[in-house]
């Protein structure tokens, strides 16, 4: 079923409940503590990913003013979970319980919107949860209802369709790459929507941090690495098959991978690679990446992954898909090398294996590229526009 047609389906299960709501729900929410800013968070999951990431560096922008943090999807590992309830001045709640199932959902959704419409001015801000979009219609007009959207998947199955739905009731859609944005836009224009509606928009790049510079040796077995979540996206499988074939040919490349990728390797690959787990403490991550040489990612869609951001800070050279948010920052022979196929399989697990083993044949095209991609990193990536833009969203006019 198309995610259209379930929105259509649950609104008018949302209406039909609604006066229930406001007989037998809307009592206990007067017991509830007001939040004393009127933020708040709904996330999808605390689990390893590098949206999560993105999510607890928006978090860490406004660390002085009090936020309540809401978790809509199961997480199937605690990657995060500890770095999420310690921020400073949050409350964090897993309410994935009150999301999954239709009954609870019909009552919780205005249960919270029922709570958050008891402040004069809320901010409420969604990222990968469903559950938001379904409180739109019923926060009141006095209320800034913040969207970001990831990327697009180009299924019609995306979260990108709740963000069409909705975007009469969405205050601001936050977009960090300029792919996603033009797909918006083609997106309106097929179902015509009207442009003025693009002025939503805003544009803000995560940062990360940037080490001051280390030169890498690249001397002896290079060292490649892949991080962060499986899934249909990163097609891991293709990864395996270029790790494959240097573990057979006795080549100097190891394979080091870390994330919830690990379940989606090969018995060979899993036998002979370094497998360092989820890794969700941000230093021992950049050391990870400090000791890597190459950043290996064969995804079909993506924005541009916080992944190779971390790994160009670290001064790893991208071996990455040429997908189109890749192509906002990557430039073939310049901070990186791109594999251009892809859709073949075939040809891109062949044209990954002569990149890789175009580096390792010339040390000085490593160092070369090295060199670029962590003085691109240090010149675009650094944390101070991210957290100017995002207090500017989230803080009162009267804080600085």
């Amino acid at each position: 079923m198309h995610n259209i047609t379930k929105i259509k389906i649950f609104r008018i299960l949302l209406r039909i409940s609604y006066f229930p709501s406001l007989v037998f729900v809307y009592p206990w929410v007067l017991f509830r503590k007001k939040s004393g800013s009127g933020l708040f968070f709904f996330f999808d999951r605390y689990s390893m990913g590098g949206a999560q990431r993105i999510h607890l560096d928006i978090l860490k922008s406004v660390p002085e003013i009090e936020k309540q943090i809401f978790f809509t999807r199961y997480s199937p590992n605690a990657a995060f979970r500890a770095e999420f309830y310690g921020i400073p001045h949050a409350g964090s709640r897993d309410i994935h319980v009150w999301c999954d199932y239709l009954l609870l959902r019909l009552f919780s959704v205005h249960y919270f919107s029922f709570y958050i419409n008891r402040h004069p001015s809320p901010h409420v801000f969604g990222a990968n949860s469903t559950f938001f979009y379904d409180l739109l219609p019923f926060l009141n007009k006095k209320s800034t209802r913040t969207e970001l959207l990831h990327n697009f998947t180009f299924g019609k199955n995306g979260m990108e369709f709740f963000g069409l739905k909705n975007h009469r009731l969405l205050t601001y859609r936050v977009v960090y790459d300029y792919y996603t944005r033009e797909n918006i836009e083609k997106q309106y224009a097929a179902y015509h929507i009207d442009p003025v509606y693009l002025q939503r928009l805003l544009f803000i790049e995560p940062g990360v941090d940037i080490p001051p510079e280390t030169k890498k040796s690249f001397s002896g077995t290079l060292q490649v690495i892949c991080a962060g979540r499986g899934g249909p996206q990163k097609r891991i499988w293709l990864v395996n098959r270029v790790a494959e074939y240097f573990m057979d040919q006795d080549l100097p490349v190891r394979f080091h991978f870390a994330g919830t990728l690990i379940g989606e390797l090969s018995v060979k690959v899993k036998a002979k690679a370094v497998i360092h787990g989820e890794i969700s403490d941000p230093r021992k991550m950049a050391d990870l990446l400090a000791a890597s040489d190459i950043a290996l990612l064969t995804s079909l869609f993506e924005g541009f992954p916080m992944f190779i951001k971390e790994s160009m800070a670290n001064g790893c050279i991208p071996v990455v898909t040429a997908l189109p948010g890749n192509l906002m920052h990557l430039k073939d022979g310049y901070n990186c090398l791109l594999i251009h196929e892809i859709l073949n399989e075939t040809e891109l697990v062949r044209e990954a294996i002569e990149k890789i083993m175009e580096l390792v044949s010339d040390r000085h095209l490593c160092a070369r590229l090295s060199d670029t991609a962590y003085g691109y990193a240090k010149d675009h990536f650094g944390r101070d526009a991210f957290n100017k833009h995002y207090r500017e969203l989230l803080l009162p006019s009267n804080l600085p």
